[in-house]
């Protein structure tokens, strides 16, 4: 039984990982680190070092603003502690890259938050694509977007360049990056990237759009905002082949709803059940067993790769104010 610990108690670690977490058959909470918000029935920490050194933990859940995940997953590392971060893993690629490398010195698991690959429909998809459903990949595209003014929450860090690293795109856009790898089994190899702040006054980007092409030439295009009403269309993910495409509506996000449409080439059009497992669970699960293994499937090189990857995108988007 692995023993966690949460770093940072927001809306997020409270809301889908404790369910998650509390569901799983290999991993149980022990503790909380936050300075203001705890989770009932758990202690509580005003300090993430301190919860470190009084408790025996096995891993981490790292759910901190985006700033101060280096400080947080390193001092987990050091400790010998597992880590499961929330995205994106660093603001820097460099601090993505010390926290890879000590965790494959120490033999620790490091993985970023994308529940997204774990969602039921998702996964599904994956599936039917190395079933050659859809012939020879061109396309992938997305689109994942919702509301976040300035009243959003009462402490919104993420509209908040120092400790968020950026807006919309650097909270959304990572879940679409990883996505296109698991989904195509390619690594992207190029990306541009285009902000804009549209619609709130706040300093970061409010929206953006992202373009990539992957080692065999698959191009990605996604949109991604945080300037969309909850009531328009805003989360679909398409796969586009030479034999047919799968669509996936209302699927990103942390719930297993959604729907999932797959068009042939020959002008079929039929709708695809998939399971309801919440992607939290999965993910937790995974990284549990991951743990135990002291193996996971995914190096922490790759997720500093996609860190890098979108800081050279931002590079070209240097006037985008």
């Amino acid at each position: 039984m692995i023993r966690l610990g949460i770093i940072g108690a927001g809306w997020v670690a409270r809301d889908f990982a404790l369910p998650a977490i509390e569901a799983a058959q290999d991993g149980t909470l022990v503790a909380v680190a936050d300075p203001k918000e705890g989770v009932p029935g758990y202690p509580q920490y005003q300090d993430h070092q301190a919860m470190l050194d009084a408790e025996k933990l096995d891993a981490i859940y790292v759910a901190s603003p985006n700033h101060l995940h280096p400080q947080h997953v390193l001092d987990a590392l050091h400790t010998g502690c597992h880590v499961l971060c929330e995205k994106p893993l660093a603001i820097a690629s460099s601090d993505a890259e010390e926290m890879a490398a000590l965790a494959t010195r120490r033999g620790l698991v490091l993985q970023t938050a994308f529940d997204q690959r774990h969602h039921p429909a998702h996964r599904l998809m994956k599936q039917l694509v190395q079933e050659g459903t859809l012939g020879t990949l061109t396309q992938v595209r997305i689109d994942y977007a919702c509301w976040v003014d300035e009243e959003f929450l009462p402490d919104n860090w993420r509209i908040e360049a120092e400790r968020a690293g950026g807006g919309a795109v650097i909270d959304l856009a990572p879940h679409g990056l990883d996505l296109v790898e698991y989904l195509t089994g390619e690594r992207l190899t190029t990306l541009h990237v285009l902000r804009q702040r549209r619609l709130h006054g706040y300093a970061v980007d409010d929206g953006g759009v992202l373009t990539g092409r992957t080692e065999s030439g698959i191009l990605l295009s996604q949109t991604v905002g945080y300037n969309r009403p909850e009531k328009l269309p805003r989360r679909r993910l398409e796969i586009i082949g030479s034999e047919g495409i799968l669509l996936a509506e209302n699927t990103m996000g942390q719930t297993p709803g959604g729907c999932l449409t797959l068009t042939t080439s020959s002008g079929e059009r039929r709708s695809i059940e998939f399971g309801q497992t919440p992607p939290f669970e999965a993910q937790f699960d995974s990284f549990f067993e991951a743990c135990n293994a002291r193996k996971s499937d995914r190096l922490p090189t790759e997720d500093a790769r996609l860190v890098a990857l979108l800081e050279q995108g931002f590079e070209g988007d240097a006037a985008w104010r």
